[in-house]
């Protein structure tokens, strides 16, 4: 139903341009602090507007006193308008909101979800509108300082490698983070590996140290991929012909192993100096 049918039931009480947030609110209120049996089937749903002129038919006094009550409790749109559908802002706002309001919704609102249940929740919490003001802020700044640490985990991101970067990750924090019954679902792309630190309560140094690990374990990986045909093999070598290795190395700007792995394909090849006399 618009805001403004004229059929709305709701008008003829409290007038036109009563928004569907305020529709929420509104019945939030009858019920949590007005005690009212409401029908929680209806809250955010088809027949909430209903409901709720059926229940300000009878209670004039609190119809009267809802414009009051809006300056009172609500905040402005345009200081919520960070709030967004994001699955992921949600899932890390929900346990924020319901903390920061005591739990204030009722459990079972089936209609009530996503960005409207976290607004909601902040609507129908009756604190002083400043200090509400100041907190909502508050989490505002904790998010983008939140989203800010994102450029840590870019290097998962990688266009080729990305998928196989995050199930390196997944399999090091099975192995060295999570507990033997912890209930995470595997990580198998960026999104996941995002929400997974979006829930985890883990400090800036611990997450640094993290991410350096599971990158050292990549290293390993990707060593060992490129090493499969190859076999370490220690020999002693004299301090001379060492130096002359490292000038070899500084020269064409190779490693110790790749200079002597060329010399001795090529004299492999070649049988110069090396032939019997």
């Amino acid at each position: 139903m618009a805001v403004n049918d004229p059929s709305d039931p709701i008008t003829p009480l409290l007038g036109p341009s009563i928004s569907h947030r305020q529709a929420i609110w509104i019945w939030l209120g009858l019920y949590v602090h007005e005690n009212f049996d409401l029908d929680g089937n209806s809250c955010g749903g088809a027949t909430m507007r209903d409901v709720v002129a059926q229940a300000l038919e009878g209670a004039p006094d609190i119809a009267s006193d809802i414009r009051a009550k809006k300056d009172r409790y609500l905040l402005p749109e345009e200081l919520l308008t960070w709030i967004t559908s994001s699955q992921r802002q949600l899932q890390w706002l929900t346990p924020k909101v319901d903390n920061l309001t005591d739990r204030i919704l009722p459990r079972g609102l089936v209609h009530l979800q996503g960005r409207d249940r976290l607004v909601a929740a902040l609507d129908t919490w009756q604190v002083d509108l400043e200090e509400k003001q100041r907190k909502v802020e508050r989490l505002h700044d904790h998010w983008r300082r939140h989203i800010a640490m994102d450029s840590q985990l870019e290097w998962f991101s990688d266009k080729k490698e990305g998928t196989k970067r995050c199930l390196c990750a997944w399999e090091w924090l099975q192995k060295k983070y999570l507990t033997p019954f912890t209930r995470q679902i595997p990580i198998s792309n960026y999104q996941e590996l995002l929400t997974f630190f979006d829930q985890e309560d883990i400090g800036p140094n611990e997450r640094i140290a993290i991410i350096k690990s599971i990158r050292q374990l990549w290293s390993k990986k990707q060593f060992n991929d490129r090493s499969t045909d190859k076999k370490q093999v220690n020999v002693l070598l004299s301090k001379a012909v060492i130096a002359q290795l490292d000038a070899l190395v500084e020269a064409h700007g190779l490693k110790r192993a790749q200079i002597i792995e060329n010399l001795v394909r090529m004299e492999a090849d070649a049988g110069v100096y090396l032939a019997d006399d």
